[in-house]
């Protein structure tokens, strides 16, 4: 009887499917839509046709179309499509999914919805949906224009995003309420699933198929693609994460793989037929009744959606660097909510922390954005005519130098990638210390120095500053140094990446806020949102703080160093062994410009002290042959002379596109040379030996008078006319230093200077004289 009752239920679920979504497709709505509304009309809440006869099934059946759905979501994605979105996509997808959580929960908040309904809500709000736009683009034939492209991109950074929040929601879930060691606990899970994952990803699967390959066939494909999806959704449940985790980590894993889109080829009847039950599934959830009861608030929140995500991913694609059309016209067909939010409202059902009426609210609120999502593209060129009409002509010229049509070219080179993998990894690093202060500082200090002060006031204010100030180095380093050549490259390279390289800043300053507010908001009765505004004075005081600087840059080298001794270590050893110090000699380049025309004499310091000039000039050659040695800041240069100037591969380049936007110095036909190059050919171009620049190191000891000072209040340029261009602390080299960075007793500094220079430091007694000469080798 009970396999009866299941063919049954599958059969109307099918036939009535079919006829549905044919019909939705002959008027031309998403098929998701017609699932939806195929699941009402046999749902226990509609009387007029048949009704599955066990829902209980069907849940069953849905929880395995979720599976493979996500599964199907992990064949599309894989880390060389992530590296091929862009700088755009991920300043989008940050800008809209952290505006929405916050507008989604604080309007829960004003409905008196309970906290987690809130929490949920605002997630849930904060993803379009992929299926939806995407059948859209092909409806209107736009799938290949730039708009488009910029969305699809943010849409994946989008699902990704889902995929975290999930782990995060169920780990906040426990207990109604957010517990920092649950999520510490949660993230820690997270970890060694990844290990699990990539080890999978680039060892064993790849290896296995590849040999496997010749008997392989369809069938076999199949078979192995589904049974290593159920394995690991096995695992991701025995360690306590969702079944959708699961089956997308291991698509995203055999994406990777030469036979990722023969295994997508293959698996996708199967992904649409379980998909199609798991959204029959949905629609069955809607009770007319509630909907009547909700009535108000669904229509609040349509609004909200509409409207919330219109503007904010407008506004995301203008802080991208796009233009505004571009803007308004990928903002429009981001107005709905979809699958993922679906399968939220279903792991907080399944977890029993979200209200009744919450999935179909969500689920109402999605149907009637999906069909307004048409509507939105059709008249958004309308919308853009209206706000040219309306915007002052101070922001129209704003837009115009800041924004530009080609940026969706332009953000895809690899220095974007790059930078944006250094932001996140600095961000996420440093969050986790703020977090693990913040916790441990609410936790454990603050109860103890409440009981041994005998006040509450002065134990917590006690607590709060010492937590702040635990966290101000951090908040520091997560915005890097401000000797950043790949920053500096990627603001010279075009005007367009302006915007979304502020807008990464802006970022990091409000994450630092939101810490510095979570420490206080105990002592004062202020709104968050405010709190975090005011908080952003101070952050903004503090990672400019040249003090708090040189600290950050020392806790940053001591990380540096224990993290990768081993490493260090053995390379140092390999440097011994050659006779090579590639610290110095094969990391830094020296490079060749002439000055072209300048209206008058210019210094030094008019060229360098601007902004993004992180090079430094070690040779002036006047157009007499007179030879200026590490010139003073003060020493003049004339049109047509010759200047050599050292840095990094990366700042080289930097200086490069930095004097080509002026036209007053250009890059000469000599090629680059590295340092070692450059200066043992001195001796071959007969240059004279009290003219030569050599390399000098000097191990500091605690007497010495620069020991314990920043390189820029040190005096080695000043007083003995040499520059420091790298440190050895410990095994870990440290090329081209950050004027902040302070020098620390048994350093190994590398002064570049002259003859000169040397004699000044034998004097002083910090260089023990040579026997002959000075070996160009150091």
């Amino acid at each position: 009887m009970e396999l009866e009752s299941l063919v049954l239920d599958l059969a109307l679920i099918m036939s009535v499917a079919a006829i549905v979504t044919l019909i939705f497709k002959k008027i031309k709505q998403p098929v998701v839509l017609g699932y939806i509304v195929a699941g009402f009309l046999i749902s226990p809440n509609f009387e007029y046709l048949p009704t599955v006869v066990d829902s209980a099934d069907i849940t069953v059946w849905a929880d395995i179309g979720v599976i493979f759905f996500m599964f199907g979501l992990g064949l599309e994605f894989s880390f060389k499509k992530l590296a091929t979105v862009g700088g755009s996509a991920f300043v989008i997808a940050i800008t809209v999914i952290g505006s929405m959580i916050f507008i989604g929960t604080g309007l829960g908040s004003l409905l008196g919805w309970a906290k987690m309904d809130c929490i949920f809500l605002g997630c849930m709000l904060s993803m379009s949906s992929t299926m939806i736009i995407l059948k859209a683009y092909e409806e209107f034939g736009v799938k290949q224009e730039k708009y488009a492209q910029i969305v699809l991109g943010t849409l994946v950074i989008e699902d990704i995003a889902g995929i975290f929040m999930m782990i995060v929601l169920a780990a906040v879930s426990v207990g109604q309420n957010v517990s920092g060691l649950e999520l510490v606990n949660e993230l820690g899970m997270l970890l060694i699933y990844l290990a699990i994952w990539l080890m999978l990803g680039i060892y064993l699967i790849p290896s296995f198929l590849n040999k496997a390959t010749k008997i392989m066939s369809d069938e076999m494909l199949l078979i192995f693609s589904i049974g290593l999806c159920l394995v690991m959704v096995v695992i991701a449940n025995l360690i306590g994460f969702s079944s959708a985790l699961g089956a997308f980590m291991t698509g995203s894993i055999l994406a990777g793989t030469i036979h990722g889109a023969r295994i997508e080829r293959i698996i996708t009847p199967i992904k649409d037929m379980f998909g199609a039950i798991f959204f029959v599934s949905v629609g069955m959830l809607i009770v007319p009744s509630l909907l009547i009861e909700y009535l108000g608030p669904i229509i609040i929140i349509t609004l909200v959606t509409i409207i919330g995500q219109s503007i904010f991913s407008s506004i995301g694609i203008l802080l991208s660097g796009q233009d505004l059309h571009t803007a308004i016209k990928g903002g429009s067909s981001m107005v709905q909510i979809g699958e993922f939010s679906f399968i939220l409202a279903t792991l907080g059902t399944s977890l029993g922390v979200i209200s009744g009426h919450l999935y179909p609210v969500v689920v109402c609120v999605s149907v009637i954005t999906s069909f307004t999502t048409p509507v939105m593209m059709k008249n958004a060129d309308n919308v853009y005519g209206f706000v040219m009409k309306i915007l002052p002509r101070r922001a129209k010229i704003f837009l115009r130098k800041m924004t530009s049509e080609k940026q969706d070219v332009d953000d895809k080179d690899t220095d974007w990638f790059d930078y944006i993998l250094a932001v996140l990894a600095r961000t996420g690093i440093c969050s986790s210390m703020m977090f693990i202060i913040y916790f441990a500082g609410t936790r454990y200090m603050s109860p103890f120095l409440i009981e041994y002060g005998k006040s509450w006031y002065w134990g917590t204010v006690a607590s709060a500053v010492i937590m702040i100030l635990l966290m101000i180095p951090f908040m520091r380093l997560m915005h890097g140094s401000t000797k950043d050549a790949l920053y500096t490259k990627l603001w010279l390279k075009h005007r367009a990446n302006r915007l979304p390289l502020l807008t990464l800043k802006a970022m990091r300053i409000f994450v630092a806020a939101c810490f510095m507010a979570m420490v206080v908001r105990h002592l004062f009765h202020i709104p968050f949102a405010l709190l975090v505004v005011i908080a952003a004075i101070p952050v903004l005081i503090f990672i400019r703080s040249d003090f708090v600087k040189g600290r950050a840059i020392d806790i940053e080298m001591k990380f540096m160093s224990n993290f990768a001794q081993k490493t260090l270590v053995s390379e140092k050893k390999a440097r011994g062994t050659r006779g090579n110090l590639r610290m110095v000699n094969e990391s830094l380049y020296v490079a060749e410009f002439e000055v072209k025309t300048l209206p008058e004499e210019a210094t030094v310091i008019d060229l360098t002290g601007r902004r993004g000039f992180h090079v430094t000039i070690i040779k002036i050659v006047h157009d007499n042959g007179e030879i200026v040695n590490l010139p003073r800041a003060d020493s003049v240069i004339r049109s047509h002379d010759k200047l050599h100037m050292m840095g990094t591969e990366e700042e080289v380049e930097a200086i490069m596109l930095l004097l080509a936007k002026e036209d007053k110095i250009e890059y000469t036909d000599r090629p680059d040379m590295v340092l070692k190059d450059y200066i043992y050919g001195q001796t071959f171009r007969h240059i004279e030996a009290d003219k030569q620049i050599f390399c000098i190191p000097i191990k500091v000891s605690s007497e010495m008078e620069f020991c314990r000072k920043a390189i820029k209040n040190c005096g080695l340029r000043e007083i003995y006319r040499g520059t420091i261009i790298g440190i050895e602390r410990g095994h870990l080299p440290i090329i081209s230093p950050d004027i902040e960075t302070v020098i620390q007793e048994d350093d190994l500094i590398w002064i570049l200077g002259t003859k000169g220079t040397a004699d000044k430091l034998i004097k002083a007694g910090f260089l023990e004289p040579p026997k002959k000469h000075i070996s160009q080798t150091h």
